[in-house]
């Protein structure tokens, strides 16, 4: 059901936006990464449903003085298709059930600018970007330790977004980054959760590149945002979603399918958008 919600909102988006955008995109390289660290990250959609929980894996690229953060499905997507020349290979592509659609659209890029996040998403039809300052968390370290996936730990805690955060980091992994805009920790973040078990990541692996990857950005016409700006656009796409449906031809079954769907999306991982 999720993939056939999410090709929904793709045919939605495509009524509105050419599939040539896809075709000869534009980056702008910004920094080099030569470690890749994959997480699983396990979340609860919709709060009033705990079993059914979805899972995605997530990419951290570290580089020099820039990470970036990334669905894993998005940037194999991403990258298949800087290849692509025609519109009907961007069609191909995503009708293979091979591909599968990304969950998230977000890209998370800490320390670009300096002393900032950047973040860029989609809302069906547009592209944003916003900057927030990294300083976003007051850590409290608690003195707890453990062992998880080999590595040696501590435990901290903190308030974001709404939610209560515990984490366990390791100073063994001399990076003070982490997955989604988790930062500035004495070392990696390799598990994190909110205390209601909502919304968690845990690390899978860590892994120095054989050859360096670039961390860019798309170079592309944003609309340029704040984060309170940008969710106050999902939030009326999300409350539009019926008559969208409509305006794009889609009967009214698919249009209640598409309603439900949306109703069922109402956990995010920020609770309070400030």
């Amino acid at each position: 059901m999720r993939n056939y919600f999410i090709l929904l909102i793709m045919a939605l988006l495509f009524t509105n936006c050419a599939l040539a955008q896809f075709v000869g995109l534009k980056y702008i390289n910004i920094d080099q990464a030569n470690i890749v660290v994959t997480y699983s990250y396990r979340y609860q959609q919709d709060s009033t449903n705990p079993d059914k929980i979805r899972t995605s894996k997530m990419l951290l690229f570290l580089g020099n003085t820039i990470s970036k953060f990334v669905n894993r499905a998005n940037y194999i997507r991403d990258t298949a298709t800087r290849r692509f020349t025609s519109a009907d290979q961007v069609i191909g592509y995503m009708q293979n059930p091979q591909h599968p659609m990304a969950a998230q659209l977000f890209q998370i890029y800490k320390n670009s600018p300096n002393g900032k996040i950047t973040v860029t998403d989609h809302i069906p039809g547009s592209a944003y970007k916003f900057e927030e300052k990294m300083d976003l968390f007051q850590w409290n370290l608690t003195g707890d330790t453990s062992t998880i996936l080999g590595y040696k730990a501590q435990k901290a805690i903190c308030n974001f977004g709404g939610r209560n955060w515990v984490v366990w980091f390791s100073p063994e992994i001399p990076f003070n980054d982490g997955p989604y805009k988790f930062y500035g920790l004495p070392g990696l973040i390799i598990k994190i959760h909110d205390t209601r078990n909502h919304h968690g990541f845990e690390i899978l692996s860590v892994n120095k590149l054989a050859h360096r990857v670039i961390i860019d950005i798309e170079d592309k016409e944003y609309i340029i945002t704040t984060k309170q700006g940008f969710f106050r656009a999902d939030d009326s796409f999300r409350d539009d979603i019926i008559s969208r449906a409509k305006d794009a031809g889609m009967d009214n079954n698919t249009q209640q399918i598409m309603a439900k769907n949306m109703a069922e999306r109402n956990n995010p991982i920020e609770l309070i958008r400030k």
